[in-house]
């Protein structure tokens, strides 16, 4: 017996989607170690019905940002569009200060509105210590090689709530090809977490001091990329300097939530899985206002 199966498809006429609400998003992470602060404003985009690919427009805005004595209005000519709708607008004859509390505001003609606060973490020593440990091996190629491991640790101040994000440069200079400084801003501006470009499987984390209060944390521990110990007066290119640069960031609670909340971000994509958001503080739109201050160490590894 042959049997023979049809099937069609159709389009559903029946599914009402969901209603879509537009609403302004703001990217913005202010510090006194910047030499530039800026904020993102964008639009939240339509993920039902007749998709277009690009965010409708905000119309015009108005950018106030205010630290609690002065109130300052934003440049209202967007510069370095982003990508659609989207812009960068440049905080101007306002100092990013330690310690103080920052209103920002953002009104539309259209009627959207945004309101956030952050306050700026004050500097403290929270004693950054970097411990390394070596060992020599011979490649499968006969080099004679090295890996260098480094642990960093800092030692929390009692008493209060600390939240910490963790990053570091490793930087190879040679005789002959000295490579070019990665710029740190890039890295402490970004939208997301950055990705260790040697352990892409760990990428970059916040902390906080949860159960950890006055004590001795180690951070991150880490892997460098190994080292040809090449004896050749006249190599191609010559190690002859290795420098490692750590930057610890001590961020405000908003900062941390929303990092920590990209870690387990998830729209519900697995059926036994409960669907997970990223955090706002944004009052009347989505997205994050947050502050940092920043601590560094140089460590010259050979």
């Amino acid at each position: 017996m042959i049997i023979f199966t049809a099937s069609c498809r159709k389009d559903a006429g029946y599914v009402n989607f969901p209603e879509f609400k537009q609403k302004i998003v703001v990217e913005a992470y202010i510090s006194p170690d910047q030499d530039s602060n800026f904020i993102y404003i964008s639009s939240t985009q339509n993920r039902f019905g007749e998709l277009t690919g690009a965010a409708p427009s905000l119309g015009n805005l108005n950018l106030y940002l205010s630290d609690g004595t002065n109130e300052i209005m934003l440049d209202t000519v967007r510069k370095e569009p982003y990508h659609f709708d989207a812009y960068k607008y440049y905080l101007k004859n306002i100092p990013v200060q330690e310690g103080k509390t920052y209103h920002l505001k953002v009104e539309s003609n259209k009627g959207l509105t945004a309101e956030a606060n952050c306050t700026v973490p004050i500097k403290k020593d929270f004693k950054l210590e970097v411990d390394t440990s070596s060992i020599v091996f011979m490649s499968e190629f006969g080099f004679k090689q090295s890996i260098t491991y480094a642990n960093f640790s800092i030692t929390d101040i009692p008493g209060e709530s600390n939240y910490y994000r963790l990053l570091y440069i490793y930087q190879q200079y040679s005789s002959l090809v000295k490579y070019s400084q990665n710029s740190i801003k890039k890295q402490l501006q970004g939208e997301v977490p950055v990705t260790n470009v040697y352990q892409p499987g760990i990428g970059d984390k916040v902390f906080s001091d949860l159960g950890m209060d006055g004590k001795k944390i180690l951070l991150r521990s880490i892997e460098l990329p190994p080292v040809d110990l090449i004896i050749d007066p006249h190599p191609y290119s010559k190690v002859d300097s290795i420098i490692l640069r750590v930057y610890l960031l001590n961020t405000d609670k908003p900062y941390y939530d929303f990092h920590h909340s990209l870690i387990y971000w998830s729209m519900g994509d697995n059926p036994f899985t409960e669907a997970s958001f990223t955090y706002s503080n944004i009052k009347g739109g989505v997205g994050i206002f947050a502050a940092y201050t920043v601590d560094s160490l140089i460590f010259r590894l050979k």
